[in-house]
């Protein structure tokens, strides 16, 4: 006997549904995942920016503290409590006298931070800053 049905039977409506269903769990994982990427490569910008300000206040030293500038002497280890897009942040300068020459100091700034799943994230820039410069006479 020859049948003459025509559509989908209910097994191939069910498979159809499930791939359907799996397709739009994956597209949904893959949206949490980029969410999470794009939020911490904001945030691990904005530290970077924070580390980098803190080396440039240091470029504007001297040895006899010309207007507009810090005193060489001044550059020294500290930490700093701050915010970065709401979160507190901590901003830590390591300094090390002399290294690698002589009236030199190697400076390290690190900034410090936990992402949305209290995972700690850090950035670190460093530096050797000389005592002499276009400053001084």
């Amino acid at each position: 006997m020859i049948s003459n049905n025509k559509g989908f039977s209910l097994l191939e409506v069910l498979i159809a549904m499930i791939v359907l269903a799996l397709g739009v769990v994956g597209l949904m994982k893959l949206q949490t995942y980029m969410e999470v990427k794009s939020e911490n490569a904001l945030t691990t910008i904005d530290a970077l920016y924070l580390a980098e300000e803190k080396l440039e206040q240091f470029q504007t030293r001297s040895q006899s503290a010309a207007v507009g500038t810090i005193l060489y002497s001044s550059i020294v280890d500290g930490t700093e409590t701050l915010s970065i897009s709401g979160k507190p942040a901590d901003r830590i300068v390591t300094v090390v006298d002399d290294t690698p020459v002589v009236g030199a100091k190697k400076v390290t700034v690190t900034v410090s931070w936990n992402d949305r799943w209290d995972t700690s994230q850090q950035v670190s820039l460093e530096t050797v800053i000389s005592k002499f410069n276009e400053f001084d006479d």
